[in-house]
């Protein structure tokens, strides 16, 4: 029986060669990368790589390709590593006679005309790309066309073409928990903890939920607008595979609004603390500060908190309703005296130049 090999390539873009790798291991394409061997078993040989677009980077994915010999590429980037993207396509297709080359996530979800103007590109993955990938594959497998599948762009009469959105997956906890022999996880990060900043600590990324009801003008909507979860006895089980197998004490849990369901996110800061593993948990992409309160920081610091990133953006009430973040900062400001005196770092995020920001709204921001 022929195995299908199948390549899945983060593609990032850095604007400065920096001297910490601060490669992350691609946990969306290891979720895909699951799905594909649930669903197909042996009869798909995948591989994941993390690519780091700098000096010298591409010779390094040439081997790989060169060696692997994929005939199905599947790139996933964000838009500002677009050109990148776009170069390794043509080189898969030219150089190295890739049959399929497939981009995915935010850049081709937001733009899948820009993908498939390249002709190198065979199809744009619009959305969610577990069940997606799975019927592509399939298809691929199959010996069939391409089109109508859900959630994938097709190239039309010169136009990007999708037969039909794929809907959102309502309960995550459908999804397999990911299998983390596909990457090599330790060993891209090196042990470097991007948000603690800590070397040569093993950590594992969370991604708990999708989906936030916010509106917030500035932000992406690549998981929609409703808020979908995994229940915490399903994350407990991934954290529990990470600390057995690969002895990971130190988790980031990437959310975008982890604490939007209260309820939620209380029973798993008290599971965490019946399962005294002696864990720690960061926050890198920040937790919504309004929606802190005293108890809730009692028990984060009891399930083993201690890093987490407060998105404030402006200290200007009038800009916080102009991008619809309408963040209440006095509430905020408790939050931030009341998690750095229970010991949590914390940082924030802040943006100046909103259009029409006035000068003395920008120091707001800076005094706040």
């Amino acid at each position: 029986m022929k195995t299908l090999r199948v390549l899945l390539v983060d593609v990032s873009n850095v604007t400065l060669d920096t001297t910490v790798d601060m490669l992350e291991y691609p946990l969306g394409l290891v979720y895909v990368g699951t799905a594909l061997r649930e669903a197909f078993g042996e009869k798909v040989n995948v591989r994941i790589e993390s690519f780091e677009h700098k000096t010298g980077a591409v010779a390094g994915l040439e081997t790989i390709l060169a060696e692997y010999r994929p005939e199905v590429l599947g790139l996933r980037s964000l838009t500002m590593g677009r050109e990148p993207l776009h170069r390794i396509a043509s080189l898969a297709k030219s150089e190295h006679g890739i049959s399929y080359v497939i981009a995915g996530g935010p850049h081709a979800s937001d733009n899948p005309q820009d993908v498939l103007d390249n002709h190198a590109f065979d199809g744009a993955v619009v959305g969610e790309g577990e069940r997606t990938a799975r019927d592509l594959i399939g298809r691929i497998l199959e010996g069939g066309s391409l089109r109508r599948i859900p959630g994938l762009a097709v190239r039309q009469n010169g136009r990007a073409y999708l037969h039909t959105h794929r809907p959102p997956i309502e309960d995550l906890d459908e999804l397999p928990v990911p299998d983390y022999s596909l990457v090599d996880f330790l060993g891209i990060n090196r042990g470097h903890v991007d948000f603690s900043f800590r070397r040569d600590t093993p950590h594992a990324n969370l991604f708990t939920s999708r989906g936030c009801p916010y509106r917030c003008l500035y932000c992406h909507q690549v998981f929609g607008k409703r808020m979908r979860v995994h229940s915490p006895e399903r994350i407990m089980q991934e954290i529990r595979i990470l600390h057995d197998k690969y002895g990971v004490r130190s988790f980031q849990i990437i959310d975008d609004i982890f604490n939007l369901d209260r309820e939620r996110a209380m029973q798993f800061y008290d599971l965490v603390v019946r399962e005294g593993l002696d864990l720690t948990f960061s926050f890198p992409n920040g937790l919504r500060g309004d929606r802190v309160d005293p108890e809730m920081i009692d028990a984060m610091w009891a399930a083993g908190v201690r890093y987490i990133s407060y998105a404030v953006e402006t200290g200007s009430p009038r800009i916080q309703k102009l991008i619809r973040k309408n963040l209440k900062l006095e509430h905020i400001q408790e939050t931030i005296a009341l998690s750095t005196a229970k010991g949590i770092v914390t940082r924030g995020f802040f943006m100046i130049g909103f259009p029409k920001e006035t000068e003395e709204e920008a120091f707001m921001t800076v005094e706040f």
